[in-house]
């Protein structure tokens, strides 16, 4: 009995030390916060000043107020030499993303990161292959991260354009993207942003592919993108493995039904009765699976239900 009191003492003890550690931190956090806000009212932009937005920015990387002065901060050395500024950037660079690795979903840190490439760029410095190679190690520790999909297809959109108009570099830069979201979606179906990736892909490559056809000819891996069918029929079937594995799973659903019904596809059908006898062979397939859910549950699975109601619709608006 007395050991157990004895426990329940140092728990509270614990609180208590804890409490007061925390009630420090909490007053050296003011005081710095005070301190930058007077170093940047009173104009100061030096290295001391940086020093301590790095202090504060590592404790609280939401912090934009202290983003926005670390910029003001680095823009004074624009009118210096281009080789010190270029320097300093990079730098900055390698403090964010060890901000990143910390916290990875913090808007602020990426919003900063995407200002330090575009400074990069005025000045002709950027390489947007590392940057690439950065954000895909950062996407393999946390491959759902949505702000590491969204600065992925920011990075790809700036290698596009370092391309020049090269057609045959753009196209394999997309394609390889599309076969990124593949990977992504087969190790796990429930990547939304993997998704969300491929519905801006896949019309992007075929339009590509078919308002450049004689300067594409010849480029391999595009068999798939000759006819809409035919990426439909693929993904249909690759997601109805997702469907079967994680039938509450609203990624997957939302894909599905864009698969359906995007204008992408549906003008593609050579007439309305090829598009009916799509419909009907998914109403197959939900009806099979939501007899599975019934079999392992005793009830309807509400996501089949529903589709089966949507999928219906759709063939109501053919009639």
């Amino acid at each position: 009995m007395q050991h157990g009191i004895k426990r329940v003492s140092l728990t509270e003890e614990a609180k208590r030390l804890k409490l007061e550690k925390d009630q420090v931190k909490i007053k050296e956090y003011r005081a710095l916060t005070e301190e930058l806000f007077k170093l940047r009212e009173d104009g100061n932009y030096s290295d001391e000043a940086l020093l301590k937005n790095n202090e504060i920015l590592i404790i609280n990387p939401e912090f934009y107020t202290m983003w926005n002065y670390r910029r003001e901060i680095l823009s004074r050395y624009k009118a210096q030499d281009v080789q010190v500024y270029e320097d300093l950037l990079n730098q900055d660079l390698k403090f964010v993303l060890s901000q990143l690795k910390k916290f990875p979903k913090c808007y602020w840190i990426w919003n900063h990161r995407t200002w330090l490439l575009f400074e990069l760029v005025k000045i002709e410095k950027v390489n947007w292959e590392f940057e690439f190679a950065v954000v895909s190690k950062l996407l393999d520790l946390d491959q759902r991260n949505f702000h590491g999909w969204h600065y992925r297809r920011f990075v790809v959109e700036n290698m596009e354009v370092a391309c020049k108009g090269d057609l045959v570099k753009i196209l394999k830069i997309n394609l390889d993207e599309f076969n990124y979201t593949t990977l992504k979606i087969q190790k796990d179906f429930l990547n939304f942003s993997a998704w969300h990736n491929r519905t801006k892909l896949i019309p992007k490559i075929y339009n590509l592919i078919h308002d450049n056809e004689e300067e594409l000819k010849g480029v391999p891996d595009t068999a798939l993108f000759q006819d809409p069918k035919l990426v439909m029929n693929n993904d249909l079937e690759m997601i109805k493995t997702g469907m079967y594995m994680s039938p509450e799973d609203t990624s997957v659903w939302s894909y599905y039904a864009w698969l359906l019904s995007d204008e992408f596809f549906t003008n593609a059908f050579d007439s309305k009765q090829e598009y009916l006898d799509t419909l009907n062979e998914q109403l197959d397939v939900i009806t099979e699976l939501n007899e599975m859910e019934r079999e392992d549950t005793g009830n309807d699975n509400p996501s089949c239900v529903k589709f089966l109601k949507y999928i219906e619709s759709l063939k109501s608006e053919l009639q």
